[in-house]
């Protein structure tokens, strides 16, 4: 928990409480404090797990910076697109952060630009390797997050311990982590979210890099409301999901294959945590 007068280590009495929640806490014992009340909050990041369980990461936020590397790991438009819907249905900006550009952008990277930055999502490119694009980072940061927090989110590996590392030079913000040569996948080295003030403006979490992320959502009429693109296409019957072989369903020919592809397999996965915590 922190004020205006620093930092200090709460503990929990009956409240719940993320990365980004207005508490109210009351002195304790020794140098912490108790935290007492968790105010409502006005949006928030939530995930939902294969048991329907929901597991809220942030509170509070105005946008998502959401990190996807263009190699090592490789892209992940699924991922990307997963945030976008959480971003949608929270009704929060989200941008997107190209990490590790100096290992150079694959034209299947590339060529996704165009539809990604049709949806209204801003792209910024960093390296964190040489510095490129870490003041222009920093310089939007300076302007969108002033108000409210945004989180930096993303999957392990994609470097933002390094981005964090490179925003603040001066303070000590973790380890950074390396990229299993087994797997192929990154290594979970932040551990707990943090709040940074960074110096030019603004207010970043950083968050823990996770493998998966499946929105919480309880309707699948909303996976089709928010999915990038899939919300703009209107098909014969207005309740159409756009799934495979569906009567007068326009989605094949207007969205991309992969990123139709990419929102059956997020509409069939929340389908089934729905059906299988369904009441009786």
């Amino acid at each position: 928990m922190r004020d205006a007068h620093g930092e200090r280590t709460c503990f929990l009495a009956g409240k719940r409480a993320v990365i980004g929640d207005r508490v109210s806490w009351v002195e304790a014992r020794g140098e912490g404090g108790k935290l007492v009340d968790v105010e409502p909050r006005t949006t928030a990041l939530v995930r939902m797990d294969m048991r329907g369980k929901r597991q809220v990461l942030a509170a509070n936020l105005g946008g998502l910076l959401i990190a996807i590397s263009v190699r090592a790991p490789d892209f992940r438009r699924a991922l990307l697109d997963r945030y976008l819907v959480a971003a949608s249905v929270q009704g929060l900006r989200a941008t997107l952060v190209l990490t590790k550009t100096d290992l150079g952008i694959p034209d299947e990277v590339s060529a996704q630009f165009p539809e990604i930055a049709d949806v209204g999502v801003d792209i910024l490119r960093v390296s964190s390797v040489d510095g490129t694009g870490v003041a222009v980072v920093a310089e939007y940061l300076a302007e969108v997050a002033r108000k409210q927090p945004w989180a930096l989110v993303g999957g392990s590996g994609v470097g933002k311990t390094s981005l964090i590392a490179q925003l603040l030079p001066q303070e000590e913000v973790g380890p950074v982590g390396e990229i299993s040569e087994f797997w192929g996948t990154g290594r979970h080295t932040t551990t707990h979210s943090r709040l940074f003030d960074l110096p030019g403006g603004g207010t970043i979490a950083d968050s823990p890099g996770i493998r998966n992320f499946t929105p919480a959502i309880d309707d699948v009429g909303m996976v089709r409301d928010h999915f990038p693109m899939v919300s703009r296409v209107r098909c014969k019957y207005r309740d159409c999901l756009h799934r495979p072989d569906e009567e007068g369903c326009n989605a094949p020919e207007e969205i991309p294959e992969p990123l139709l592809a990419s929102y059956r397999h997020l509409l069939n996965e929340v389908s089934s945590v729905i059906e299988a915590n369904r009441p009786g």
